[in-house]
């Protein structure tokens, strides 16, 4: 049976996050996050326009949200019949199982905050591994041949660790991304590309650009169905 408890256990009085504290507590972050949404209010209003909006932080997310709707960038390109004026689909709405199975309910749970602190640790253990293998390459490439590891064995002990990171590194990027949006402390956000390409984008850019994709593009066989991706030219020669 699903178990509906945050991944990190609450309980107990909640110690209250001050100046002199190094750890967040959930109601704190919480607080950050209305407070990050104020001020991205074009990440808020992107949001919004997702088919699975409902599964955000609906509340911070909406009240942040600009009413103007924030002009076209930020909107879904559809007609005054509100579908695709590209494909004439109409906006895909969750197919969410009524009545839901119990098996089936931690799929359409919202993240809590435990949660969302639970996966920046974990993408931050994971950076920490990465940085690590870097220094154990290095140390077996400067010792190693007096312990008899020459260069073949040094090279594949570093990439039989770093391969499976960089790859759980990049699902859990995606996930941060989609489900814990902002990170709880300000320097999480230098840590999510130094390893993932030769050059890096500031964290805002790179959410503010996933979420565009996915608001304009819902199915990978018709790019751009409701508005501009800024993910086309990956696809260009998919499509050609």
């Amino acid at each position: 049976m699903a178990n509906s408890e945050p991944l990190l256990p609450g309980g107990g009085r909640k110690a209250k996050h001050t100046k002199a504290s190094m750890l967040y507590g959930a109601d704190e972050y919480l607080e950050l996050l209305a407070k990050k949404y104020e001020e991205f209010d074009e990440l808020a209003t992107l949001l919004q326009a997702a088919p699975d909006a409902a599964h955000v932080d609906n509340d911070a997310a909406k009240s942040a949200a600009r009413k103007d709707g924030g002009g076209a960038m930020l909107q879904l390109d559809v007609d005054d019949n509100k579908r695709s004026k590209r494909t004439q689909r109409a906006i895909p709405t969750p197919n969410i199982p009524d009545p839901m199975p119990p098996e089936l309910a931690f799929l359409f749970a919202k993240i809590t905050p435990e949660q969302k602190m639970y996966m920046w640790n974990i993408y931050t253990l994971i950076f920490v591994a990465e940085c690590l293998t870097v220094v154990l390459y290095w140390a077996m490439m400067r010792y190693g041949e007096a312990l008899g590891v020459s260069f073949s064995m040094a090279t594949t002990i570093y990439g039989f660790i770093m391969v499976p990171l960089c790859i759980q590194n990049i699902y859990i990027l995606h996930d941060v991304v989609h489900g814990a949006t902002f990170p709880p402390y300000e320097w999480q956000n230098y840590i999510t590309h130094p390893l993932a390409d030769f050059f890096s984008l500031p964290w805002m850019d790179v959410i503010m650009e996933h979420n565009r994709h996915h608001n304009s593009t819902f199915d990978l066989l018709n790019h751009g169905e409701f508005g501009w991706d800024p993910a086309n030219w990956l696809y260009t020669l998919q499509e050609w």
